[in-house]
């Protein structure tokens, strides 16, 4: 086992990554050390980084959508062992409240933070996490198919699967479409018997969009993304319309294309503090959500039960995780960046060895 390791870390709020050479972590009892295979680079994290509050101290190594080998664990594990190939739950949680034992993990009222943003995460070559968060990864499953499961596809798994509750023949409307955790959700949504309808303002990404399957694709910088979506629904609405941009005009044009009976799943938030934008605070008609029997749901990430079952989905290939750029550990802030312009469709990752 080296005594060093390279770590690309942040020293101040919304600083650019540095490449550091710093001590290979030490496992604590209830704790296991992971060498990297690979970890996702997603617009989530993009954000957090410029929000205040979120990460606890500095320097910090982030990245939470993590692949890698045990190598060692603590005194008091028996969860994993050295050898075993595991992914990662991405909250950290007291995993004994009525939320977390209901699989409502991400409700937990002693939360303690994110991983790679409470503590170091996997833009380094190894890092420790309390065993209970580790997940096994299944034969056949890569580790860059497994590090996009640990977030872009459990995510919308549960924006699906529970929040939406989509049905065979429903109608569902994707809102950033192509984006690394969206372009799963139409995927997703399909695997539920959903008819998708992908909205994005980029002609690339909606290509893409396209050939996974999504019988229609509005780009709402052409035209009213409202009047699209229910000309292509006969004026019905969509059963389910899926956020994951969330500002005032994405929320407000869902809930004026919802289907009676519609729900309305929220994902995506950017915070106006750190982009300087407006908010995205919405307006609701209380008429129309009682005459209509509308839904507004509120969706974050899923619970390690969803996490598994997404890992499942991958080794049966009912679904393709959408990786089209990867990096080295060097260039984790060049994938940065490239998110912040928008220039990537569907996932990145940064990959080892």
């Amino acid at each position: 086992m080296p005594e060093t390791m390279r770590a690309m870390r942040i020293h101040e709020l919304g600083g650019s990554f540095r490449l550091e050479t710093v001590p290979v972590p030490k496992p604590g009892p209830n704790d296991a050390l992971l060498r990297l295979g690979a970890t996702g680079v997603g617009l989530t994290l993009v954000i957090m980084r410029r929000t205040p509050g979120l990460i606890s101290r500095y320097p910090r190594t982030m990245g939470h959508e993590i692949a890698g080998e045990v190598v060692e664990v603590g005194p008091e594990v028996r969860t994993v062992r050295p050898g075993d190939r595991v992914t990662a739950h991405f909250y950290l949680t007291c995993h004994n409240c009525n939320f977390c034992r209901s699989g409502r993990e991400t409700l937990c009222p002693e939360f303690q933070g994110y991983v790679g943003l409470a503590c170091d995460g996997g833009y380094a070559e190894y890092m420790t996490l309390p065993a209970v968060n580790l997940c096994k990864i299944p034969e056949g499953v890569s580790a860059l198919d497994a590090c996009v499961a640990a977030d872009a596809i459990c995510t919308p798994y549960h924006n699906c699967v529970a929040e939406a509750q989509i049905k065979p023949g429903d109608l569902v409307a994707v809102v950033g479409a192509g984006g690394g955790v969206a372009i799963h959700a139409v995927q997703l949504a399909q695997v539920c018997g959903g008819q998708v309808i992908g909205v994005d303002i980029s002609e690339k990404k909606l290509e893409t969009v396209s050939k996974l399957g999504a019988f229609a694709v509005v780009n709402p910088a052409k035209s009213d993304p409202v009047e699209e979506i229910l000309a292509l629904t006969q004026g019905r609405g969509v059963d389910a319309y899926l956020d994951y941009v969330a500002t005032k005009q994405t929320i407000e044009a869902g809930l004026a294309c919802l289907a009676r009976g519609g729900k309305l799943v929220i994902v995506g938030y950017r915070p106006p503090a750190a982009y300087g934008g407006a908010s995205p605070s919405f307006t609701v008609d209380p008429l129309e959500l009682l005459s209509r029997g509308l839904e507004i749901h509120g969706s974050r990430y899923c619970s390690m039960l969803e996490l598994r079952q997404s890992l499942e989905l991958l080794r049966q290939k009912k679904i393709q995780p959408i990786v089209t750029e990867t990096f080295t550990l060097e260039d984790t802030e060049k994938a940065f960046q490239m998110l912040e312009r928008n220039e990537i469709t569907g996932r990145a990752a940064v990959v080892f060895g």
